[in-house]
């Protein structure tokens, strides 16, 4: 009987077995079982090789012992066997001395299952195993590694948001472009079922294993961590059918749970090729084990910081990404930024949808990067359809073949790419343009207009999976709202009621302009210490400002900042809201040194002078700078520190009409100095471990909009505030903890936003095109 048929016959089984409930059981069961007869085929092997060889299972939990003959126990007997004697056995093996395999059996068993409750039908699975398995016939290996392959894509139709099966094509052309050499360390920090881990085996052995030893080197140099159970366990199983002899490398831990700087020089890995999970969220708390400004609960850009983190220099990675990272503000900005200032992003191949139907219709990218120098250029090439194909499936995935085009364009890194040429699929993007972009790295192809397609039924398939992505999105947006919108502890009927705006979101939000009001709404909700609880362990806000302004007397009296004329104490009538326990009301000009900038003109008067370029109005955006034009001014040596701006200044924009009272940015850029003119405040933190990034968020909420438009001078069309308005804005002050849990929450919540934005535009388009088709169809 063909293996494949053999698999089937035992998943029939089971279906007859009340305790094997649904297919991610099934699988689960079938895989340890599957472990153990595969790793008894294995010892036969490595018996015959070595004499010395001994056996980490204790003789009467081998499969040889309790499982192989076909007449052997069964029923209850059989049933008591597995759950007392062979699980809680081999989930505490101790094995002898530095016995690696034995680590393996145990970890891999220490959260597998037993689900089957009948003991007859457990033997007849057992003997179709027996009968229909045998790794050590090299007739049967290449057809049981084609069947894994089947159980893992099955495990999908069970699976867990964000997590899918990267179709073979992907995992094999990422691993041919890193090319990874037989003595470097190749990782999968997220490495699920192995996929990519069994490439670069498969890989190494085609171009680099020629001799016994080669293939030592190439068994030492695999490494995977998974943090689930059962992909654990298969992908453990994966690699044994591989070859690989003891996968100690492959641990059952998750990578994210440690904190990132904890990983020592020794840990870095020559190579990473990866799909990390996307579209999920990590538990709370995992976030803090990374630097504040690349903290999320996201877990794709977490385990992006992680694989820059991890990679030498001159290390390399290939990564799948969804669209969502390439066009994410917030957190993934700076990540971004990260990465092409740490890294040669020098490739992203963008695929088209349906590659990981049926799983999820979500677009994804493919990004290759070499850390250790910064990106000069990223180059795009738009991966089609073949010829005669509109999407993919299940029972039409993506070929490997497909690929060759782009393995024909590539070129080598060695000499920058050189011999890349712009074709109708491929361009090139300076980074002075990704900068321009506030790092959008999502670049649509110049070459190729707007194709539209004229097929309704394409059409209709293509509308129903941008709607299920909407869904997801949504769904995700109001799962972390009504948590954090909840009131678990107040019992009343009208608590226990979802929020308003959770309970009629599918209603409200359903337009792009309306996903601007959400963004607006989460704003201000966070910033009244809505979206995060407040925690009695936070140091209260009030300690810190009273070393702020022990830090300002200081600075004052050293003459490193101006004494300014005291300000009014703060009325209660100034109080934007009821502030939170914990939380205090300050003036900008309490926590923050205002400066006015040079004025365009100004004479210097015969002193020594140097040219500066210099931030105008036109280039504060809200939120963001957009750098894309930035003129020169010329100023006096003896006043460039006056008027230069520094990482972490916020840059508020006096006025000159309705949009351009208070925008606010944030400078982050480590480059020559830089001036600012005299209708842009910069306001520089008192104390370093102040929270620039708290302060711009309020000055962007509804309420300090609010108060400059109350307070700016106002003409026909025109407005502005002054220095002593912006200095007695009032902010208010979480406890520090306190405004990182807010930032963070915020962050995450406007990465999604953006996506549904995105998905909804996308959306409309594509139904305006179907009305179109159906028009034409009816009419022709």
């Amino acid at each position: 009987m063909a293996i494949s048929s053999t698999i089937k016959s035992i998943q029939d089984i089971m279906r007859k077995d009340v305790g094997v409930d649904g297919d991610a059981q099934r699988i689960g069961q079938l895989v340890w079982m599957l472990f153990l007869k595969i790793f008894d085929d294995r010892e036969q092997e490595w018996e015959i090789l070595d004499d010395a060889y001994r056996s980490p299972i204790p003789e009467p939990l081998r499969w040889r012992h309790w499982a192989a003959d076909p007449e052997g126990i069964t029923g209850d007997e059989l049933k008591d066997f597995v759950d007392t004697m062979l699980f809680p056995g081999l989930q505490q093996l101790q094995p002898r001395g530095d016995d690696s395999r034995g680590v393996v059996i145990r970890n891999v068993f220490e959260d597998a299952y037993n689900y089957m409750k009948s003991g007859q039908l457990m033997r007849q699975v057992i003997n179709k195993l027996q009968e229909g398995v045998n790794v050590n016939k090299a007739s049967e290996r290449h057809e049981l590694g084609d069947m894994y392959e089947q159980i893992l894509k099955d495990l999908q139709s069970a699976g867990n948001a964000g997590e899918f099966y990267t179709p073979r094509a992907v995992t094999r052309f990422m691993v041919d472009r890193v090319d990874p050499r037989l003595d470097e360390i190749v990782m999968d920090p997220a490495c699920g079922t192995g996929g990519f881990l069994t490439c670069t085996i498969e890989h190494k052995r085609k171009h680099y294993v020629t001799t016994p030893q080669d293939e030592q080197v190439l068994q030492r140099s695999i490494h995977g961590v998974e943090k689930k159970p059962l992909p654990h366990l298969l992908a453990t199983t994966n690699l044994i059918l591989h070859g690989i002899e003891v996968p100690s490398q492959i641990r059952h831990d998750n990578t994210l749970a440690r904190p990132l700087i904890s990983w020592g020089p020794r840990e870095r890995v020559d190579v990473i090729v990866a799909n990390p999970p996307f579209g999920g969220m990590e538990e709370d708390g995992i976030e803090t084990n990374f630097p504040q400004a690349f903290r999320t609960r996201e877990t794709a850009d977490l385990f992006l910081t992680l694989f820059i983190h991890l990679l030498k220099d001159n290390g390399r990675a290939a990564v799948v990404l969804p669209d969502g990272f390439l066009f994410g503000e917030g957190m993934k900005t700076r990540l971004k930024e990260k990465l092409l200032t740490e890294c040669n992003l020098h490739t992203i191949v963008r695929l088209p949808n349906g590659v990981f139907n049926p799983y999820t219709g979500i677009k994804t990218n493919l990004l290759f990067f070499t850390k250790g120098r910064p990106t000069e250029a990223v180059w795009y090439y738009e991966h089609p359809y073949p010829e005669g194909v509109k999407n993919y499936s299940k029972t039409r995935p993506m070929k490997v073949e497909e690929f060759q085009a782009e393995i024909d364009w590539w070129g080598s890194e060695s000499d920058g790419f050189a011999g890349r040429q712009e074709t109708e699929q491929a361009w090139r993007v300076p980074i002075e343009e990704i900068e321009a972009r506030h790092y959008n790295l999502d670049i649509k192809n110049p070459h190729q207009g707007e194709q539209i397609s004229h097929d309704p039924d394409e059409l209709l398939a293509t509308y129903a999976r941008q709607q299920a992505e909407i869904q997801e999105l949504r769904d995700q947006l109001k799962t972390i709202l009504g948590d954090a919108l909840g009131h678990a502890e107040d019992t009343t009927e009208d608590r226990k009621k979802p929020p308003l705006v959770v309970e009629h979101f599918d209603t409200l939000f359903t337009t792009e302009a309306s996903i601007d009001k959400l963004k607006q709404t989460i704003l201000q909700l966070a910033v009244m210490g809505r979206l995060v609880p407040q925690n009695s362990e936070d140091e209260p806000a009030s300690v810190l400002l009273e070393r702020i302004a022990e830090e300002k007397a200081r600075l004052v009296k050293e003459g490193k900042i101006r004494k300014q004329k005291p300000l009014p104490e703060i009325a209660d009538n100034e109080y934007p809201f009821e502030i939170p326990a914990g939380w205090v009301i300050s003036r900008m000009d309490d926590i923050t040194d205002i400066q006015s900038g040079i004025a365009k003109g100004k004479k210097n008067n015969g002193k020594k002078t140097t040219w500066l370029p210099y931030l105008r109005v036109a280039n504060v955006q809200r939120g963001r700078l957009d750098l894309s034009e930035v003129k020169e001014i010329e100023i006096a040596c003896d006043e460039a520190e006056k008027y230069s701006v520094k990482k972490r200044d916020l840059l508020i924009t006096e006025g000159g009409d309705w949009d351009k009272v208070g925008r606010t940015a944030i400078w982050n850029a480590e480059i020559d100095p830089m001036a600012h003119q005299n209708h842009v405040f910069r306001a520089r933190l008192i104390l370093g471990e102040q929270n620039e990034q708290w302060i711009e968020k309020y000055l962007n909420s509804g309420f300090a909009r609010e108060y400059f438009a109350d307070s700016s001078k106002q003409t026909t069309n025109l407005a502005s505030i002054n220095k002593t308005q912006l200095r007695s804005c009032t902010v208010p002050v979480p406890p520090l903890e306190e405004q990182r849990r807010i930032i963070e929450q915020v962050d995450e919540l406007m990465a999604l936003c953006d996506r549904l934005k995105a998905r909804l535009g996308e959306a409309g388009e594509t139904r305006n095109q179907l009305a179109g088709a159906v028009v034409e169809q009816a009419v022709t």
